[in-house]
């Protein structure tokens, strides 16, 4: 949902939010019905939108990025685990948000 104005607080039901400025995964967060990836402040990076069958034991790539990105997408299934992981990174300060 975001914010209806700079002063407000977000209003998404379930968010993720942070940076990367070295590889490695964000926090995990559970996903049902449509969903938000927002990417920005690329240098050279790879960023990949991954998903969890089984409560994060093992996680598949559903897209990766290398520039600013912004998708909507639709998880059908319920329990389903989703996170971002910085796959490749040698500068710029990589702002993520991830919600519904």
């Amino acid at each position: 949902m975001g914010k209806p104005d700079p002063a407000a607080a977000d209003a998404a039901i379930a968010l993720l939010a942070g940076s990367f400025g070295a590889t490695g995964a964000s926090a995990e967060i559970a996903l049902r019905g449509a969903y938000n990836l927002s990417l920005s402040g690329f240098g050279t990076a790879v960023v990949a939108l991954q998903r969890s069958f089984d409560g994060g034991a093992s996680w598949k790539t559903l897209d990766s990025f290398a520039g600013d990105a912004e998708l909507a997408g639709h998880e059908t299934e319920d329990g389903m685990l989703y996170r971002l992981d910085c796959m490749a990174w040698s500068d710029g300060a990589i702002v993520y948000r991830l919600s519904r």
